[in-house]
This record gives C-alpha cells, sequence and structure tokens, in this order.
C-alpha cells in the first residue's frame, strides 16, 4: 500500500514539475542609432517551439543540433513573419539557439529609424495558447519603453 501511494505521490510530482505553466514570451528590441539598426532578441520556452513543430508534423529530436533538418528553420522563419511584425519594416532572420529551458531567435532590421510611432504586432504562440503573453521593451538612446501583448491586444504601438 506504501508503495503504491509513493508511486502515485511521484508521478504527481512529475507531471506537475514538467507540465508548462507559463505561456510568455519576452522580446528585447535595441535600436542602434550610430548604425541605423534594431537589434531584435526573441527568448521563448523550447517546449513551446517544440509543440509548435510537433503541431506541423516535424520531428524535434535533432532540434538545435548539426543534425536539424533546413525546413524547420524554413517553417520558424516562416511562423514569425506571421506573428512578429514592426510596421514598415522586414527583419532578416541571423539564427537561433536552441537550449533546454529557452529558445532565443536572433533577428536584425538594418536602415531602422525612430519615428513618432512604431506599431508592433507580436502574436507568437497565441495560436497555441490563450493565454500566451508576448512581453516586449524597445530600448533608445533615450528611453525604454515596454508592453504586454495578449490575444485580445496583439498590437502595440510604441511612441517616441
Amino acid at each position: 500500500m506504501i508503495i503504491i501511494f509513493r508511486s502515485i505521490i511521484s508521478i504527481l510530482l512529475l507531471s506537475s514539475i514538467s507540465a508548462h505553466q507559463f505561456f510568455i514570451s519576452n522580446t528585447e528590441i535595441q535600436f542602434k542609432a550610430e548604425d541605423q539598426k534594431a537589434e531584435i532578441l526573441i527568448q521563448v520556452f523550447t517546449h513551446d517551439i517544440n509543440l509548435l513543430l510537433e503541431n506541423a508534423n516535424f520531428k524535434t529530436v535533432n532540434l538545435g543540433t548539426d543534425k536539424e533538418s533546413d525546413n524547420i528553420d524554413i517553417f520558424l522563419v516562416n511562423y514569425l513573419s506571421d506573428n512578429f511584425v514592426i510596421q514598415e519594416y522586414r527583419w532578416a532572420y541571423l539564427g537561433k539557439e536552441v537550449g533546454v529551458e529557452h529558445t532565443v531567435f536572433f533577428l536584425e532590421i538594418q536602415q531602422f529609424a525612430l519615428s513618432d510611432k512604431i506599431v508592433i504586432l507580436n502574436s507568437i504562440f497565441m495560436d497555441l495558447y490563450s493565454q500566451q503573453r508576448n512581453i516586449v521593451n524597445f530600448y533608445n538612446d533615450r528611453e525604454v519603453q515596454s508592453a504586454n501583448m495578449t490575444i485580445n491586444q496583439p498590437v502595440f504601438s510604441f511612441g517616441f
């Protein structure tokens, strides 16, 4: 009886530890006035990338390794292109770092200039989770602005 009870407790603990409890991403946009560019880092949970890829029938066993299929990067760039948009600009995909817990995407916009208003759509993973929140921090020489995008408000206007 004690062994069965311990087994049940162990299973419950493991399932609660491995369950994905947070639905959040963090995006850092650093405006480099001297270079006229914006450097963008998007940090997400690797678990979310795996789920996204599995839903699209990709095998994720080689994700982040030399054996990773080129089709995965193509899929992810297309996904980001649809779900992370900075109005009037096209970003370039520089690559990604896949870790056990987090994955970071590296993007860049050349010939970037601050205007009175910069509108950003960030709906990453909102198609997977209705509770998804995407935090965007925009840094420039003068200030930092932050936004919290949700499924009800995936767009934010930064004013400068």
